[in-house]
Parts: C-alpha cells; structure tokens; sequence
C-alpha cells in the first residue's frame, strides 16, 4: 500500500507538470538541503550529525482570483543511517513514512469583493517582529491548519482575520477537544513608516497540542489566553532602519494543578547599510517567571534572535534552545552581508543574554519537565556570551554552500541536572557546513 502511495504521488506530479498551460498554469519551487554538523553542548557531550529534508511545492492557478498549492516534505531532518520508523536504511517502503503534505491550502477571491481567503496547511502567523517571525504565532515555524482573510481597506490600512486549529484530541471522539486560536490584525503603511496591531484569543479544550512556553504544553491543560501586540518599521531615514516591536499575553486555566501566567516582550533592532556592509545592534526582552512559577507570556511562535543558541542558522540541526523564547534579555551587535569576494558574503554577531527567571524559580527543575534536553532555561544568575559567523558562498545561481560557526561562552547556576546527571557548565560550540539548493 505504500509503495503504490508513492507511485500515485509521483504519477500525479507528473500529470501537474504536464497540464496544458491553457487550463491551469504550474509553477514547481524547491529547496534540498544536506548539512554536516560538529559540536559539543553545554553538559559536554558531543554533537556529530548529518541530515537532509528536501521540500517541493506545486502552485496550481486556474486564474488570478482562484488556486491550489502543496509542497511536499521529503525526509524532515533525519539522521544519515537512523534505522527507526522515519529512517531510510531499512527498506525501500521507509520513502513513504518520509513523505508529509507541509504546506496544502486553496486560494481564492471572493466575488465582486477585494477580499483574498487562503485556507488550509500553510505558514500563518501573526504580524512580524524586530527580530523576525512572532514569538506568539510564527508564520515560519511549524506551518498549521486554519483559514485566514486579508482585505484591504485604503491605500495605507489593510485588516487581516485568522482562525486556526492548534490541535484536536483524536482519541476522544465524543468530546472532540481542540486548541483553536483566532486573530485579527491591521496593517498600516505609509511613507517612511510601517507596521501593524494586532490581538488574538485562544481557548484549550485539551486538544492534543504540546509546545513549550504555553507553561510546558496544551495536552492536558483546559482555559483561555488572550495577547495584544504590535510592530513597526521606520525607513525614514534609508539607509538606517530601526524596527520595534512588543507584546502583552496572559493563560488562564480552568482545570486544577495548572499555574496561570502572563508576561511580555518588548524587541528592538537598528541596521545602517553601507558600501562594506550593514551594522546591526539590537535589544529584547522577555519576560520570565517569578519565584512562583510564573511569568511567561503564553506563546506557540518562533524567535531567531541569534544563530545558534536560537536557531538562526540554516542547518538542519537543532539549537541549545530549540527556540524557547522566554526568560531571557540580552544586547547584540554585528555587522551584515560583508564581502571580499564575488560572491561570497560574511554576518558576525555578538550577543550578550541573560535570564530574566527568578533565581529561587529553578533552571534545574526545569528540566526534567521537558522545556529543555539541555540548558535553555537562564535564571537571573545565568548569562551567556554568542558569538556567531555565518559565510555564505553562491556556488550557482541557485547553490550555495553556508559555513556556519558559532561560540556560546557559558556562565550557568545549573549544577545538578535531575535528567542528565550532568552538570552544565561547559561552554557550547558548533561548526556546521550546508549545501543549499533552491529554485
């Protein structure tokens, strides 16, 4: 049965690609990636990993006001060699565990109206921050299933509405519980300035939905959260850029044993691009817990804000903190798309973090309830120093091969971690070497 779902997909791609041009228009986009990564993390353990995941998405437009996408995810990240079920050394009918519908939704017009609807599997998310992406609902991060409307309403306000199902009990078919979140956003641009507002409520039936932040998971949780928020961009002053950003969030629970929280962040970066390069220096802050356990702004979204320790690079490996984005503050500065060399450019950066988590809340304790595998979780008296270099070299048009190196200098109160039994107070190191092909 496998196998024969293989032929199918691959009878259909075909069939896609060799459509009139008068009945549907096709366009293909792909991207492959194979990274080789080296490194130790801060229990000390070595890291040595490579792995591949190819993405290839289908664009299938009948017209202008109506079409159809899906790309398909081939391979998500595994492990050369991993002999498990997503692995691909056992058997050939191992391909198929590997082939994921990523991204499957529809475009369309409504009638006589300027308003455009995208619904299905996509990257949705709310509007975003200085740092990129939106540590409440990332659109770039673990695309998810809903339905989202855009209208414009004058040349410099358009409004956005969204729904979207974070997840759904599969095993209680009675009750049918779901996570489910809806928002809606007014985006602003005028001359020299830009941006957006935007406030979204979720409500948690104990739909099938884990993700840290949203204090340690959905699962069994049931309650509320609601978040305000906004962003803007000022150009006015080209070549120098300065973006903002901040947001409000707060989680109620109804059902016992469950601590409520409510926190904020507030980002900022400044860029000046120059004939050698575009400095950049840049701030945030997020809010952590309190000697309570409370503290965090509920959040399922995606911050980048460094290149290892928050997963900015483009290798297939996972960061130290696998994109938590509570608890910390931290400076950066670093200079940007420098280059000596036709076509081969050089980002640098150097960040100073902190936590912002009370010292007597626990990073140890932490981490057995599954925030982190190692140390992400940085009380008042953890700090950090990164210091990143990513080098891009275009081999073609459409190759590049990325050397990515980073440093994380450590300075962590952990001691006795009660899962690892190990005490974290290594420094952190990574090397890894991406070939990157896109079209």
């Amino acid at each position: 049965m496998k196998k024969l779902a293989t032929l199918l997909l691959a009878a259909g791609m075909v069939v896609a690609a060799s459509a009139p041009a008068s009945a549907v228009d096709t366009k293909i986009d792909l991207r492959y990636r194979t990274s080789f990564a080296t490194g130790q993390n801060f229990a000390g353990d070595n890291l040595e990993d490579m792995r591949h995941r190819m993405r290839l998405g289908l664009t299938m437009a009948a017209s202008e006001n109506l079409s159809a996408h899906v790309q398909f995810q081939i391979n998500h990240g595994n492990q050369w060699g991993n002999t498990h079920k997503h692995g691909m050394t056992d058997s050939a009918d191992k391909w198929s565990n590997d082939i994921t519908a990523r991204e499957l939704y529809m475009d369309w017009t409504v009638p006589g109206t300027p308003v455009k609807v995208r619904m299905g599997r996509h990257a949705l998310g709310l509007p975003a921050e200085a740092f990129g992406q939106n540590s409440i609902l990332g659109g770039g991060y673990g695309n998810r299933e809903g339905i989202v409307l855009t209208a414009p309403v004058t040349d410099w306000l358009g409004l956005t509405a969204l729904w979207t199902r974070l997840g759904v009990d599969g095993t209680n078919l009675d009750k049918n519980d779901s996570d489910d979140m809806y928002a809606v956003a007014a985006n602003m641009k005028f001359d020299g300035i830009s941006g957006a507002v935007y406030a979204a409520f979720a409500t948690m039936d104990g739909g099938d939905y884990d993700q840290n932040g949203w204090n340690g998971g959905f699962k069994t949780t049931e309650g509320d959260a609601w978040w305000v928020g906004g962003t803007a961009t000022i150009s006015m002053f080209d070549p120098f850029v300065l973006k903002l950003s901040a947001a409000y969030g707060e989680f109620n629970a109804t059902n016992s044993g469950v601590k409520n929280s409510s926190g904020y962040n507030i980002q900022a970066k400044a860029s000046y691009k120059t004939a050698f390069g575009t400095p950049v220096l840049g701030a945030w802050y997020f809010s952590g817990n309190d000697k309570k356990g409370r503290g965090y702004m509920p959040n399922a979204g995606y911050f980048n804000g460094t290149n290892h320790f928050y997963d900015g690079f483009a290798a297939l490996t996972n960061s130290p903190a696998n994109t938590n984005n509570t608890g910390t503050w931290a400076v950066q500065a670093g200079i940007e798309k420098v280059s000596f060399l036709a076509g081969l450019t050089h980002d640098l950066h150097v960040t100073y973090m902190e936590g912002t988590n009370d010292k007597d809340s626990g990073s140890c304790a932490k981490i057995d309830k599954g925030i982190a595998s190692f140390q992400n979780y940085l009380t008042e008296e953890d700090s950090l120093v990164e210091i990143s270099l990513n080098n891009v070299y275009m081999i073609y048009k459409n190759l590049a091969a990325r050397l990515e190196l980073a440093y994380i200098i450590s300075d962590l109160d952990c001691k006795d971690p009660s899962t690892t039994k190990k005490v974290l107070d290594e420094d952190d190191w990574y090397a890894s070497i991406t070939f990157d092909y896109k079209f």
